[in-house]
């Protein structure tokens, strides 16, 4: 259901969100807000958004009390609410779904929104809700957040803003720029609207970096000559030893250009009607390359090669030299490992249409909506090329955050590296709901009930996935005919490459490629594609729900009470391998699967004036949120350079959660809050992952299969304080503890709980006068479980700040920065000496001015 009617968003409804205006002028009137809302809602609005350096909406979110923030390449991509994963929470375009799609050949599709899609610049506010209410819709175990956009009829006419800036990353080197426009405009009745928002933001980056991949408990024999073999047998002489499939020396660079628009209407021919028709096209253009020196254990145990002088810590196998490959392998190729270069052309979209008819008739608001969402992409042209040789070399990464590899071929020695590998591969992905709805709700002259509001949604969902490989450009095809060396392409390697990561003795310097040249001898490649049939699915939700809300006023209390009826009917479609004898291909059967669910979820939300100036707050909910997409397709997704995937499983059940939340909020000053929360979900089951090591395209890969497993416990804590202490100067902070209490059914770890960082701070220091506005903002988080089979993402903080120079009444001077402190990005799995990822993203510096009339 939409989250607010637009008749009441114009009258008493807007009490029910919080807007934090900026300090000091709004800070009273959003503290007001607050103090009238009826339930815990946390919101960010336009103006404090534009006095922060954040860049997108989630960078925006991520100054919210219980908001956690996961980055990528640098860039805040999503959000995760009270301890839960982003793909445990919905996000809505003015109370709707916004579709949305990942560029990234690797990434699984899931619900999670790809917040890069959406710069902040078109935001009026955005609003997080934490405790949730019958006529919102479900979808989420910690949180919704709704974006706002600004309506006409609301906005001054003819009010224009104007947003140049000029960026530079100190990793890439590169300065690009920035732009922003926002027009509003009215007719003299002030009757009919329009408003205009487009942006374009160019961004060059690049990511140093680290890598492995594929780690898996695999079973080992021992030689004669004190080798060790892998082996499948249970009786083998070393069992279950957590070993890796792969990594690297990464070199990751991207051109990013975000082009995005919005076009608001809105129409009130008389009190009794109000029409809007909200539109978004957001397009993000994301082509990108990377090289990476690889290390291939997978590749030399597929092959008949061995490991020696090993080394064993907390049972990970952190040291080992692996030996070349017998020529005559089983696979018929004479090579341990490769340095891969990949460029790709990527490039993902969203878009929406929403249109609102509201109504005033007598006692009775009702509001219609239908909307249609739909977004999609990946990459259409993924190039890889594989330059191998048959080397032995050992991996060592007993050093924390450090992974040094040494190979008795020389990574310098570019003659020795022969391509062995071409490929030109495509992926696709689309998402889009249609989606019809109305609510009605009447006044009530009654002297504890106000008003009452029933509802009811229709909402068609689907989602698909096609990936396409090339496979004539394998060893015994294209590549061994066209006889090419690393030396035939050479190219200046990046400077600086792993500045600030490993020592002396981490790789940082290799044979780099020529990407350009390449680019250009594949394009006289005549590539075969098919379908990558294990991949391929395609999924529809079709939901109804209805509602039921009771309003409630006292003297000293507001509360609402309610129940929501939720039907989802899933049908999951996708191939299913069918193996062949001999040496015929496995055969492929297009198969459907459907499942049908109730979801009943009562919701009560209770606001208690304990003195005039501290306000209670209670709410009890059943709350859900529905398997990922990638979990629930019936197929295998993997990628066989790191010989790692997923696979899906349609019978998932849904997330599923009782939860108790409980607030002080203490008004002690005209723009001053103290707040405590307390929170309890009950999780009735996670979903956990099954790994083991199966065989695709003749190659041993780790498959993770999902899996209903044991339920678990989310408690937290929140404090959120701030004032402005003196003269303009002040402090908002907030403090987020979350423990996570289960039990994996799996692997038997206590505590795991994806998305859960146990402390989660901010502090943001203000000073603002009549000619300077300034921020200096800390956001930190302790390690967490990703979700991802065991992987740990390693406590992380960023510092950020911004200085606006007011020059007049309509230009201001602009300087920001992002991550001054020049943070890594640490990944490992199960511990410390399994690391999945180590990596830079320099620091961002923008310099501009803003125009406003």
């Amino acid at each position: 259901m939409g989250i607010t009617s637009a008749v009441a968003e114009t009258n008493k409804k807007q009490l029910e969100t919080i807007q934090i205006r900026g300090f000091h002028d709004s800070a009273i009137k959003s503290l007001q807000d607050k103090r009238d809302s009826n339930s815990i809602i946390e919101a960010i609005s336009a103006q404090d958004i534009g006095k922060f350096p954040d860049k997108n909406v989630a960078e925006a979110l991520q100054r919210i009390t219980g908001i956690s923030l996961s980055r990528a390449q640098g860039e805040g991509e999503r959000v995760g609410v009270r301890g839960t994963t982003p793909e445990q929470n919905r996000t809505f375009l003015n109370g709707q779904a916004i579709a949305s799609a990942d560029w990234w050949i690797s990434t699984q599709p899931n619900r999670g929104f790809n917040y890069t899609l959406l710069p902040a610049d078109l935001v009026s506010s955005l609003e997080v809700y934490k405790t949730p209410q019958a006529d919102h819709n479900e979808g989420s175990l910690g949180g919704s957040v709704n974006i706002k956009t600004q309506r006409p009829l609301h906005t001054d006419s003819n009010h224009f803003v104007a947003n140049a800036q000029v960026q530079y990353n100190d990793l890439s080197g590169e300065f690009d720029p920035q732009l922003a426009i926002f027009y509003n405009w009215t007719n003299s009745k002030k009757d009919f609207g329009a408003l205009i928002t487009v942006t374009r933001n160019k961004r060059s980056l690049r990511r140093d970096g680290l890598e492995s991949w594929g780690w898996h408990e695999q079973n080992f024999n021992k030689n004669p000559d004190d080798t060790l073999s892998p082996t499948t047998n249970e009786n083998a002489d070393i069992k279950n030893l957590w070993t890796p499939g792969g990594g690297g020396s990464a070199i990751f660079q991207q051109q990013r250009v975000l082009t995005s628009a919005t076009a608001n209407f809105e129409y009130q021919p008389n009190l009794d009607w109000n029409i809007q028709l909200n539109t978004l096209y957001s397009v993000l253009n994301a082509d990108n390359n990377n090289q990476n020196f690889l290390w291939q254990p997978s590749s030399v145990f597929a092959r008949g090669g061995s490991i020696s002088n090993v080394l064993i810590n907390d049972n990970t196998l952190s040291y080992a030299r692996y030996s070349q490959v017998p020529g005559d392998n089983s696979q018929n190729l004479p090579f341990s490992t490769a340095m891969e270069a990949i460029w790709r052309d990527s490039q993902i979209n969203t878009s929406s249409v929403h249109l609102i008819i509201s109504q005033q008739a007598h006692l009775w608001q009702n509001q219609y909506q239908l909307g249609f969402t739909k977004g999609g992409g990946g990459s259409k042209q993924d190039h890889t090329s594989q330059f191998s040789a048959n080397t032995a070399f050992s991996i060592d990464t007993r050093q924390r955050k450090n992974i040094v590899a040494s190979y008795d071929t020389s990574p310098l020695d570019a003659k020795s590296w022969q391509l062995t590998q071409a490929r030109n591969d495509s992926q696709d992905s689309n998402d889009q709901e249609l989606y019809l709805q109305g609510d009605f709700e009447r006044a009530i002259d009654h002297s504890i009930i106000s008003a009452i509001k029933i509802g009811a949604k229709y909402r068609d969902h689907q989602r698909d996935f096609i990936r396409y490989r090339s496979f004539n450009g394998a060893f015994d095809g294209i590549a061994q005919q066209l006889d090419w060396t690393l030396a035939d392409y050479p190219a200046t390697f990046p400077q600086g490459f792993l500045a600030g990561i490993g020592n002396q003795h981490t790789l940082k310097n290799y044979s780099y490629a020529d990407i350009g040249a390449l680019s250009a001898d594949f394009a006289d490649i005549d590539f075969i594609q098919q379908e990558e049939k294990a991949s391929r699915f395609d999924i529809q939700e079709r939901t109804t729900a209805g509602y039921v809300k009771l309003m409630l006023d006292g003297d000293e209390y507001r509360a609402n009470l309610g129940v929501r009826l939720v039907n989802t009917q899933q049908n999951s479609g996708a191939y299913r391998r069918i193996s062949s004898v001999g040496s015929e291909q496995d055969r492929f059967m297009w198969q459907q699967h459907k499942k049908d669910y109730l979801d009943i979820l009562p919701s009560a939300n209770i606001s208690i004036d304990l003195s005039e100036n501290i306000i209670a707050r209670v709410s009890a909910a059943r709350v859900m949120s529905r398997p990922q997409y990638n979990h629930l397709m019936p197929s295998t997704n993997y990628n066989v350079t790191q010989a790692q995937g997923q696979g899906g499983n349609p019978d998932l059940d849904p997330y599923r959660a009782n939860q108790f939340d409980l607030s002080v909020e203490w008004y002690f000053d005209d723009a001053a809050l103290l707040s405590f929360a307390l929170f309890n979900k009950d999780v009735e089951s996670f979903v956990e992952f099954k790994r083991s090591i199966e065989q695709h395209e003749g190659i041993d890969m780790t498959i993770d299969r999902p899996i209903n497993g044991s339920g678990g416990t989310i408690r937290g804590v929140e404090i959120g304080y701030q004032q402005e202490l003196i003269y303009g100067f002040g402090l908002i902070t907030n403090y987020t503890f979350v423990n996570g209490d289960r039990t994996d059914s799996v692997s038997g770890r206590n505590n795991y709980v994806p998305g859960t960082s146990k402390h989660t701070i901010n502090l943001t220091s203000y000073y603002e006068n009549d000619w300077i506005s300034s921020r200096l903002a800390y956001n930190y988080r302790t390690h967490f479980a990703t979700g991802v089979g065991e992987t740990m993402m390693d406590d992380f903080g960023q510092l950020d700040g911004s200085i606006t120079f007011k020059v007049s009444d309509s230009f201001d001077f602009v300087i920001e920065a992002i991550n001054l402190t020049d943070e890594i990005t640490y990944l490992y799995e199960r511990n410390e000496y399994a690391p999945t990822g180590i990596y830079q993203n320099g620091r961002r510096f923008y310099l501009g001015v803003r125009y406003s009339h």
